[in-house]
């Protein structure tokens, strides 16, 4: 009988554990709720007249370094 009692409290101790998760997640959603539409950021005065950063700037545009395949062609 005490292996049965300990079994439904620890069943009730991890459904506990995961209500109180979700219950705090869900506050914090209704708190600071997240935008519906992003801000479109501000244009720059200046456009860049490769996105891919290939003219003027070695690194403008580019989010990552460049591979080793495209640096040694």
């Amino acid at each position: 009988m005490d292996k049965v009692i300990g079994l439904l409290g620890l069943a009730v101790y991890i459904v506990a554990i995961v209500g109180l998760a979700a219950l705090i997640t869900f506050a914090v959603i209704r708190i600071f709720p997240t935008e519906r539409t992003p801000k479109k950021p501000e244009k720059p005065d200046e456009p860049d007249a490769s996105p891919s950063g290939g003219g003027g700037s070695e690194g403008a545009g580019r989010l990552f370094r460049r591979s080793k395949r495209e640096a040694a062609t």
